[in-house]
C-alpha cells in the first residue's frame, strides 16, 4: 500500500477570512485527517511544530477560529487512568 503524499482542500477555505496560522492549522489537520472520515488527532505539539508556530497557545487560538467558523471539530479523549490523550479533530465539509 502507497502512503498518500499530498491532501486536497477545498478552494472555498479562502472564503472563510483566515490568518495564516489559522490556514496553516487548517492544512496540518487535513494532513494527518484519514481520507475516509476527516478524522484526526495530532497532539498541539506535534502541530506546532509541523506549522512552525512557537507555542500550543497558539495553536490553541488557530484551532477556536476553526471551530467558530464551523470547519472542524475537536473532542477531548481521556485515558483509562482518567489522564489526556490527544485531541479527537474531524474535517467537517465546507458550506
Amino acid at each position: 500500500m502507497m502512503k498518500k503524499n499530498f491532501f486536497i482542500v477545498d478552494n472555498r477555505i479562502f472564503s472563510f477570512d483566515l490568518k495564516p496560522r489559522d490556514l496553516a492549522v487548517y492544512f496540518c489537520l487535513c494532513r494527518h485527517a484519514s481520507n475516509e472520515g476527516g478524522t484526526c488527532f495530532p497532539s498541539r505539539r506535534t502541530i506546532a511544530r509541523e506549522c512552525g508556530i512557537s507555542g500550543a497557545e497558539t495553536v490553541d487560538r488557530a484551532l477556536k477560529v476553526l471551530i467558530e467558523k464551523g470547519l472542524i471539530e475537536k473532542h477531548h479523549q481521556h485515558s483509562e487512568d482518567g489522564g489526556y490523550r490527544s485531541n479527537v479533530y474531524h474535517i467537517l465539509p465546507l458550506r
